[in-house]
Parts: C-alpha cells; sequence; structure tokens
C-alpha cells in the first residue's frame, strides 16, 4: 500500500495519538510522548517515542480502516487500524477524543478533536483500495 508510509509519517507526527499495538489478547497502550519520525530499512517500519518502539512489517498491512467506535462509559472512539486480511488487528492509533480532556477527564465536546479526525478520514478514504470507513 503505497498510502501506508504517507499516513504513518502524518500521524507520528502528532504527541498527542495514542498507540495501541496488537489487538487480540494481548495489547500495549502507548503515549506519544517524544515521537519520532518513523523510519522505513528493508520492508520495516520502526516507529518510537521516548520509552517504547515497535516495529512493522509493511508487507503484512493490506487493510486500514479509519473507525468511530462505541467505547466505554458511553463514550465514542476514534481511529485508524492497520490491519492485515482485515480480522488481524496490527496497530491502532487513537485520536485525542473529543469528550475528554489531556487528563482524560470527562468535558464538554471539542469539535477541533473530531474535526482533525474527520479532515484526515476524507483526505485518505477512497484513495487506494483497502482504505476504508466504518462505524461500530
Amino acid at each position: 500500500m503505497e498510502i501506508l508510509g504517507e499516513l504513518i509519517h502524518e500521524l507520528t507526527s502528532d504527541d498527542k495519538m495514542m498507540w495501541v499495538i496488537g489487538g487480540g489478547e494481548v495489547a500495549s497502550e502507548n503515549t506519544s510522548k517524544g515521537i519520532k519520525e518513523p523510519d522505513l530499512s528493508n520492508g520495516w517500519y520502526t516507529i518510537e517515542a521516548d520509552n517504547w518502539h515497535f516495529h512493522l512489517a509493511e508487507a503484512s498491512v493490506n487493510g486500514i480502516q479509519f473507525v468511530e467506535a462505541d467505547s466505554h462509559g458511553g463514550l465514542k472512539s476514534f481511529y485508524v487500524r492497520f490491519s492485515k486480511d482485515w480480522e488481524e488487528t496490527l496497530v491502532r492509533c487513537y485520536f485525542p477524543n473529543p469528550y475528554l480532556d489531556d487528563d482524560l477527564n470527562r468535558v464538554e465536546y471539542q469539535a477541533d478533536k473530531y474535526d482533525a479526525f474527520l479532515e484526515m478520514r476524507d483526505r485518505y478514504v477512497g484513495r487506494e483500495e483497502g482504505v476504508v470507513y466504518v462505524q461500530r
């Protein structure tokens, strides 16, 4: 997917995102504090922040979903999901929640946070096969 690198670069440019690695029985949640420019070497992306990093095989990603999903506590979550064969979640990158402040306390709706998700979604969805919008 040609779009993959462009999207990863854009997502890693925002230090307010949360990266969740895995999606099955084990998942690791990581803040973007100190996130660095991603590196692509020998078909592997290295995504690194202050106290974590992971490697993502470029060839494994054959689906990208912009997701708007019901979440716990009556909230909604907004994220980009990188998947293999639709069923396997490799990585998710969550946008700041429009109903939470930086300390994760509930606040009045912050339209700018939702608008950031919509703006990126509208630029990427449909540009390539496998890049879709999903509501759950």
